[in-house]
């Protein structure tokens, strides 16, 4: 049986890549830092997954088996676990690379020695710049002979994760601490030009020859969409994903925002993304944000708003992709100042960002945080709408 090495055992790593692995036939070992679950994760030997279909608007019972897990301090273990992989990939976060890249570079020492054979490490880490991220923290950790080695039979390959997984601690109901929710979304696109070994035969994934446009497709499109509807429905008091889009006037900004974006990226990429992909893609997020049995919260995909008001992310990046089209993003403007807006007490990172605008004040967090220029067209739409919220 092929094995794959799976780090992070959370919401994408169990909720997708485990489910993706284990239905094209590949034993999984999962890398995790938590203790508890790994102890779980062994005791059961498999965990159960709920995939709640939008389109036939049914749940799909299913249970994930052949994996085990190690500790990311087990490093011993997981350096033999790497050096015997047919692949591996990571569902983690950018803040935790540098303990990953850690345990990495171990195993590639081992492997290097022991199975020099190529070998790939998709990154699910939903960021253009993953791989340029995670492959210098491993490769300065290698001495000269194995770095050359694994620069040439090391893959990183970054990846666009487009499936919802919510946290299942927020349903009613949830018992099985095990238990991951996830919608039925069951592709993954992956940076072709990046692969150094054999493409594993696992279904679902599939080559994305121009990778930054299928990033900017994912990030522009379906994360600009999912955050409109969490800062706009928060405002409205909603809890809900799919309530705030069925409130017409939360709607009528988050379509035409996607409107703004997809004619921009229509223009920017035009081999790449056409007007009837346009439209699957828009016609897909309607229905699976509407998707009541998913219940995502506002705060769950609203939470870190000072991330996603940064230069290049889903709100400020998609309004500059739209200016650089000819296209002025009125809509993405207002959403940019219901994030300003944001206030989740639970969530530290929107704290900090009321914190930082009673302080310093709103325009300087725009300056500071999101990079525009204070006097430009933009800047003066966010604070135009921003204002107007707050009244």
């Amino acid at each position: 049986m092929k094995t794959a090495v799976q780090f992070g055992a959370g919401n994408i790593g169990r909720g997708f890549m485990g489910q993706l692995l284990f239905e094209s036939g590949y034993k999984t070992v999962f890398v995790e830092a938590k203790k508890a679950l790994v102890e779980q994760l062994n005791e059961r030997k498999c965990y159960p997954l709920r995939i709640l279909d939008a389109y036939s608007q049914k749940a799909i019972e299913l249970k994930i088996e052949n994996i085990e897990a190690l500790n990311v301090s087990e490093t011993g273990a997981v350096a033999d676990a790497i050096s015997r992989a047919d692949v591996m990939s990571t569902a983690v976060g950018l803040k935790n690379f540098d303990p990953v890249s850690a345990v990495i570079a171990e195993g590639v020492k081992k492997r290097c020695k022991t199975n020099p054979s190529p070998v790939d490490i998709y990154l699910c880490e939903n960021a253009l710049n993953a791989s340029d991220i995670l492959r210098p923290k491993v490769l300065e950790k290698l001495d000269p002979v194995v770095g050359k080695w694994a620069q040439d039979n090391i893959g990183f390959v970054g990846t666009v994760v487009a499936r919802m997984v919510p946290e299942a601690a927020s349903r009613s109901g949830i018992e099985d601490p095990l238990l991951v929710v996830a919608d039925s979304y069951h592709r993954l696109a992956y940076d072709q030009k990046a692969v150094r070994g054999a493409v594993p035969g696992i279904e679902g994934i599939y080559p994305a020859g121009n990778f930054k446009a299928a990033v900017e497709i994912k990030l522009f499109v379906y994360n600009l969409g999912h955050a409109a509807l969490a800062y706009l429905g928060s405002l409205k008091g909603y809890s809900y994903i799919h309530e705030t889009i069925k409130d017409s006037e939360c709607f009528s900004v988050f379509d035409r925002a996607l409107e703004e974006t997809s004619s921009a990226l229509l223009k920017q990429y035009p081999e790449d993304f056409d007007f009837l992909d346009q439209k699957e893609v828009r016609e897909d997020i309607r229905l699976r944000y509407g998707n009541p049995m998913i219940m995502d919260t506002v705060h769950r995909v609203g939470r870190d708003p000072i991330r996603k008001l940064g230069p290049e992310d889903r709100l400020i990046g998609s309004a500059k992709l739209c200016i650089s089209q000819g296209i002025f993003p009125e809509n993405i403007a207002r959403i940019c100042a219901a994030a300003l807006c944001c206030n989740f007490q639970q969530d530290p990172d929107a704290v900090k960002l009321q914190e930082m605008i009673k302080t310093r004040g709103v325009e300087v967090v725009l300056e500071q945080v999101s990079k525009i220029d204070p006097g430009g067209a933009l800047c003066e739409k966010i604070l135009y709408f921003y204002h107007e919220l707050r009244k």
